[in-house]
């Protein structure tokens, strides 16, 4: 049985009637997160088919302020417990009151703040989307179960619609090498890192030089770009790069590969991360937004611009 399914109300059978009901703002429960997992898989399954609008005006409604008749009932009874004669409980009760949704009640808002403004990340920036719902969760231990699990249905949404969806590899492959190069150079700098292109005439075995920091230090990497329409990534060519990170003593490599990759020849090396196009175009669409196809030659234009 589902959480608290007994308390299901009656006025639909149907994902698209509890739909209906949910975007019309009818009275149905429940209503911050879909009913039943079959029908959030199938609903995946099929996304699609589904309009980047009308996904979003789900997300909406599963994300908007909250606020419970338990909450407003807590609520009273911390201000009654305010106002007794015992110091113990109106010490507990002050500090019951310092919690960020008592706060809010106490301000004629809702009880538990929405979080809709993620949707203008989508479809840009999901990775950051589906990061500050994350956070959300992490920061609101004491969230209502239905909520929990609606954000979570959120994110599993957001990957399958904006993440996960595959753009064609054609574009990428009309641009020059020095083009491909300049693109994910564009990338690294949307994942937050201090990037320099290496001419060919100088690169010593790499393209890119993308520094930053992380949580436990400063993390340099080299990063080199094939852009091949039917050659395969070779072990030698692996094997070299293997080379210059030794030589650099750097933290570790990425091969950006448009052509076949083997799954061998992406275990020869733990240092080097090897990206064929199949897991390639996931990464794009975290970091760049699922219409990023629509933005190559533009991404390409300003990469030209910055290097004359």
């Amino acid at each position: 049985m589902e959480l608290n399914e007994w308390l299901y109300t009656t006025n639909y059978q149907t994902f698209e009637e509890w739909q209906n009901l949910v975007l019309d703002r009818e009275e149905v429960y429940p209503a911050l997160r879909i009913p039943y997992d079959e029908w959030l898989e199938k609903y995946i399954e099929n996304i699609n088919d589904v309009q980047h609008a009308e996904v979003k005006n789900l997300l909406r409604c599963l994300l908007e302020p909250l606020t419970r008749n338990q909450d407003t009932s807590d609520y009273a009874i911390n201000k009654m417990m305010q106002r007794v004669a015992d110091a113990k409980i109106r010490q507990r009760a002050e500090k019951m009151a310092s919690s960020e949704n008592i706060i809010r009640l106490s301000k004629g808002l809702d009880a538990w703040e929405g979080v809709t403004w993620i949707l203008e990340l989508l479809p840009i920036a999901p990775y950051n989307a589906v990061q500050a719902l994350e956070s959300y969760l992490y920061s609101q231990p004491n969230l209502p179960d239905d909520r929990i699990i609606g954000i979570e249905q959120c994110i599993e949404i957001i990957f399958a619609k904006f993440i996960h969806c595959e753009n064609s590899i054609e574009k990428l492959l009309t641009l020059k090498s020095v083009e491909f190069e300049w693109f994910i150079e564009y990338l690294y700098d949307h994942m937050g890192y201090d990037t320099l292109w290496t001419k060919a005439t100088r690169d010593g075995g790499k393209d890119i030089i993308a520094r930053g920091k992380r949580p436990d230090g400063f993390e340099q990497v080299y990063v080199e770009c094939k852009l091949y329409k039917t050659t395969r990534l070779t072990l030698q060519a692996v094997q070299a790069f293997s080379r210059v990170i030794d030589k650099n003593e750097v933290n570790r490599g990425v091969i950006f590969c448009t052509g076949y990759v083997s799954e061998s020849l992406k275990k020869e090396d733990k240092r080097i991360q090897i990206w064929s196009y199949k897991d390639m175009h996931t990464l794009l669409n975290a970091h760049l937004g699922s219409d990023w196809i629509d933005d190559v030659n533009t991404i390409v234009g300003i990469q030209r611009r910055k290097y004359g």
